[in-house]
């Protein structure tokens, strides 16, 4: 009895003596950046990312959102050339600005006035009504009546967008996100890879009016399984995001900003290449992208700000070049090359981050205050691109949107040890990793990552609060032998051979 006690005194002594250091550490502000942070989870985690945890229930969600992707930038997105476009919209309609900002408005305020249980389900209507619109557009041809009907369809696409962007949220799974956004920025480009393949050739009706038609179709199947099971559908709670999430809201909307907006209409001014040439480029740096997330987040765990600074690399790298384009015409291709690795990494990474964020704090005010913000950031970007372009000359405006996208670069890498900090100090950060968003606390789910059983959880926990084997023996009216075994069961599955290294294995969780 004597010993034991004796050893146990020890073993707490020397937890206190490593512990109290990192305690002052922290209370002194000290932040250290671990191997594990630079390098990735992988070696403390098993990657979740794998393509069999995609589940056959959440398939219309699933399809939906890449269905919903393709339609939305079939019409608006990116900018000018680059973009699948469909011809008979644009005979309808003109300039497409105008019903993007419609889109756009209806789509920002039906989350703000409702409740996602309510307006996911009714998407289903809204889908119905699109086909018919698009159905009568195809009858009418262009004129003015197919204008009205546009005008009508478009507020609809808004609805049906925002719809499938709370099921990416809250529905799908971190893989089925994954997945998803990998297909949902791919397929966008080989459309618009392969469209001047097939404007050269003769159809009755152009390929990808009928494409939009099976898109209209998949998406009113789809919809209508979300309707049926409506009681699926989870609802956003009225409750508050960590502060420090919300400090990580910029680097999404600069990554919006730059990758959607900015970036293709850097491109467009690229000249002394035929367009097929710069498509080509464009293409394949978003093939080289894809690639490069499948090998470091697939099979290495790469953390997502390493994954963020890539894609702001290779940003800065285009905008740089297209400095030097101006004087050297040749390098325009790596230009686009550049930007188009940017685009996949960037892209899919924001939304990966703001999917996993916005499911595990499922906070009706942080989504609604990130949906609003990227909104406004669109619009701005949107209308600075109009201010740029339309009162300077070509080659003026080209200049100083490169000068002020690489300053933006630059303040992001002064500022990403900073973000760095917010993202992994973050008791959301471990869930990046796995197959889904754990709502446990984050010791926790920690300790169930490492197999652990309820009653050992409960073991555990009372070990780090400070208890001996004897104390936990009496609070639990366990036997001290059964409390005993549970503590070398936890000590087997931790890898570890004393409470000193319980403590400094899982003090950041405890935190």
């Amino acid at each position: 009895m004597i010993v034991e006690k004796q050893q146990e005194a020890e073993c707490l002594w020397g937890m206190y003596k490593v512990y109290r250091p990192a305690q002052e550490g922290v209370k002194m502000g000290t932040h250290k950046i671990d191997l594990k942070n630079l390098l990735g989870s992988a070696s403390w985690s098993v990657n979740k990312l794998s393509i069999k945890a995609v589940t056959r229930e959440n398939m219309p969600y699933f399809v939906g959102w890449i269905a919903v992707s393709i339609w939305l930038y079939a019409y608006f997105l990116p900018m000018g050339d680059f973009a699948v476009k469909v011809s008979l919209f644009e005979e309808i309609v003109g300039d497409t600005a105008f019903y993007f900002y419609v889109m756009l408005i209806t789509g920002s305020l039906i989350p703000l006035l409702f409740d996602g249980k309510r307006f996911v389900p009714a998407s289903f209507y809204s889908v119905i009504l699109s086909l018919v619109c698009f159905v009568s557009v195809l009858i009418l041809g262009p004129g003015v009546p197919s204008k009205i009907i546009m005008l009508i369809t478009v507020p609809c696409i808004g609805h049906i967008f925002i719809s499938h962007v709370y099921g990416f949220f809250m529905v799908l799974n971190n893989p089925e996100k994954f997945y998803s956004m990998i297909l949902a920025v791919l397929l966008p480009k080989v459309l618009m890879y392969v469209k001047p393949l097939l404007n050269n050739r003769k159809f009755i009706l152009h390929p990808f009016t009928i494409l939009i038609f099976f898109i209209l179709v998949i998406l009113a199947f789809s919809t209508y399984h979300i309707k049926s099971n409506a009681d699926q559908v989870p609802s956003l709670q009225k409750v508050k995001a960590p502060v420090k999430a919300y400090s990580l809201m910029p680097v999404i909307f600069i990554v919006f900003a730059l990758n959607d907006v900015i970036a293709p209409a850097a491109i467009q001014q690229i000249d002394g290449f035929t367009k097929s040439q710069i498509e080509s480029l464009y293409f394949i740096g978003i093939l080289v992208g894809i690639v490069v997330i499948l090998l470091l987040q697939t099979r290495f765990s790469m953390n997502i700000c390493i994954m963020l600074n890539l894609s702001f690399a290779f940003l800065a790298l285009g905008f740089v070049v297209d400095l030097v384009r101006m004087q050297y015409p040749e390098v325009g291709l790596v230009s686009a090359l550049s930007f188009g690795i940017a685009y996949s990494i960037g892209i899919v990474n924001t939304y990966y981050l703001a999917g996993f964020m916005i499911k595990k704090f499922q906070s009706v005010y942080f989504y609604r205050t990130g949906f609003l913000l990227s909104s406004l950031c669109y619009f701005t970007s949107f209308i600075l691109l109009g201010v740029f372009f339309g009162q300077t000359q070509m080659a003026v405006s080209s200049i100083l949107m490169a000068f002020i996208s690489i300053c933006i670069i630059i303040l992001f890498f002064i500022l990403s040890p900073f973000f760095t900090k917010m993202l992994y100090s973050g008791e959301w950060i471990d869930d990046a990793y796995r197959g889904d968003i754990s709502q446990c606390s984050r010791l926790e789910a920690r300790l169930k990552d490492y197999k652990l059983t309820p009653a050992e959880i409960e073991v555990c926990n009372l070990l780090l609060e400070g208890y001996t084997l004897r104390q936990i023996s009496g609070i639990q009216s366990k036997a001290y032998a059964t409390i005993n075994t549970y503590c070398t069961s936890i000590y087997r599955k931790l890898n570890i051979n004393s409470r000193t290294e319980l403590f400094l294995l899982l003090q950041e969780y405890k935190q």
